[in-house]
C-alpha cells in the first residue's frame, strides 16, 4: 500500500541492535593452593573459549581463524594487580600454545605489559616459552606514534615528553606544570605487532571502575594516562576515543578476561585481601561487553562488602558503547557458558 497523496510514508522501524556474546568457562577445580591456577585446566578452558568465539570445532582451526602464519601477534597482559588479582601466566601460556599451533613462529609472539617489575612479581619471568617484553625501561614509547585527545594531563617523570628540572631560576621560583593533550604508543604496539590478544584480569580500578579490556589497552599502555582517570573533564569519552584508534583497538582480535580471581577493591594495584576465587575465564570479540559484564560482577561483590559501586567510576564503558565500540546494556549482552575442552594438549 502506498500512502495517499499528500501523506507522509510511515516511519521506518529502527533496526534492532545486534547482541554481543560473552562466552565463559567455569571450572571449580581450576584453582590450586595459594590461589594459583592449574595449568592443564586453564589450557582446556582457553581451548573451549576460542572454539566458542570463532565457531570452529577444534582449537587449531579456531586459532587459524584469528591469525595467519607470518603475522606478529602481541599478548597484552595485566600484571599490575599482582600474582593474585592480575593476569595469570598460565592463561598467556595457553594462548601462546594455540598461536604456535596455528603456525605463528615463537619469535613473532610477544607477551608484554608496562613494567618489568610487575611482570616478574606475577612470575612471568619464570614461565618457560614466553617472549617477554615491557615498555618502561624496556622497548619504550614511540615519539612518532602520538595519540591526541581533548583531555589534558599533567606530565610526570616517565612520560616521553616530560622535561626534567634543570635548576633554573624559573624552576627555583616555582616550576610550571607541564600539561599535554598528547600520549604516545609503546614501540611494541606501534611497530612490532600486527594483531593483539588482550588478556585483562577481572579487577576493579580506583581510576576507571574496572581495569579491563578498554583501560588495559589505553591506561595500561600509554604514557600521560592520568588524564583518562576518574572521568575528569573529557576523561571518559577520551578513553573510549583513544581505544577506537586503529593503532590500538582495531588491532585487538580477541579479548580473554582472566576471572580466575575477582579483585573487587584496591585495584589496579595488588590487594590480595580484596580477592575472591571466581574460577572463570571470559572471552568475546566485544571489549565493551566484557567490561560491562566485569563491572556488574565487581558491583555484586562490592554490595556484599557494603562498598560503593565500581560502576560509578566506569563511565568510559558507557561512553564506548555510545561511540559504537560495543554493547554495555545488559539486555544486549548474552552470557554463554561453554564446556571445558577435553583434548587440549598440554605437557
Amino acid at each position: 500500500m502506498f500512502p495517499a497523496r499528500g501523506e507522509l510514508p510511515p516511519p521506518r522501524p529502527e533496526p534492532t541492535p545486534a547482541a554481543s556474546v560473552v562466552c565463559y568457562a567455569l571450572d571449580q577445580t581450576v584453582m590450586g593452593p595459594k590461589m594459583m591456577p592449574r595449568e592443564s585446566t586453564v589450557f582446556r578452558m582457553v581451548a573451549g573459549l576460542v572454539c566458542a568465539v570463532t565457531g570452529k570445532p577444534t582449537p587449531s582451526e579456531a586459532w587459524r581463524a584469528l591469525v595467519k602464519p607470518g603475522e606478529r601477534v602481541g599478548i597484552k597482559v595485566s600484571s599490575g594487580p599482582g600474582p593474585i588479582g592480575g593476569t595469570h601466566p598460565a592463561v598467556a601460556l595457553a594462548v601462546v600454545e594455540g598461536l604456535e599451533a596455528a603456525g605463528i613462529k615463537p619469535e613473532n609472539i610477544i607477551v608484554w605489559d608496562r613494567r618489568r617489575d610487575d611482570l616478574e612479581a606475577c612470575g612471568y619471568d619464570k614461565a618457560t616459552g614466553l617472549n617477554l617484553r615491557w615498555v618502561e625501561k624496556g622497548a619504550g614509547y614511540d615519539p612518532r606514534a602520538v595519540v591526541t585527545s581533548a583531555a589534558i594531563g599533567k606530565l610526570v617523570y616517565g612520560d616521553l615528553s616530560f622535561k626534567e628540572s634543570r635548576n633554573t631560576l624559573e624552576d627555583i621560583i616555582g616550576p610550571k606544570s607541564q600539561l599535554s593533550e598528547e600520549s604516545h604508543l609503546p614501540v611494541i604496539l606501534a611497530r612490532q605487532i600486527d594483531k593483539v590478544i588482550n588478556i585483562p584480569s577481572l579487577c576493579d580500578s580506583y581510576f576507571t571502575g574496572v581495569h579491563g579490556a578498554l583501560a588495559g589497552m589505553t591506561i595500561g599502555n600509554l604514557d600521560n594516562w592520568r588524564r583518562f582517570a576518574k572521568g575528569d573533564g573529557y576523561g571518559d569519552s577520551a578513553l573510549a576515543e583513544v581505544y577506537a584508534d586503529e593503532r590500538i583497538g582495531k588491532k585487538v582480535i580477541l579479548t580473554i578476561m582472566d576471572g580466575l580471581v575477582l579483585q573487587y577493591a584496591g585495584g589496579p594495584y595488588p590487594s590480595p585481601g580484596n580477592c575472591v576465587v571466581y574460577s572463570t575465564l571470559f572471552a568475546s570479540r566485544d571489549p565493551v561487553a566484557i567490561d560491562a559484564t566485569a563491572l556488574r560482577l565487581i558491583d555484586e561483590q562490592r554490595l556484599l562488602s557494603k562498598m560503593p559501586k565500581a560502576s560509578l567510576d566506569g563511565g568510559h564503558v558507557t561512553e564506548a558503547a555510545n561511540q559504537g565500540l560495543g554493547n554495555a546494556d545488559e539486555k544486549l549482552v548474552v552470557l554463554k557458558r561453554i564446556g571445558v575442552f577435553s583434548s587440549a594438549s598440554h605437557p
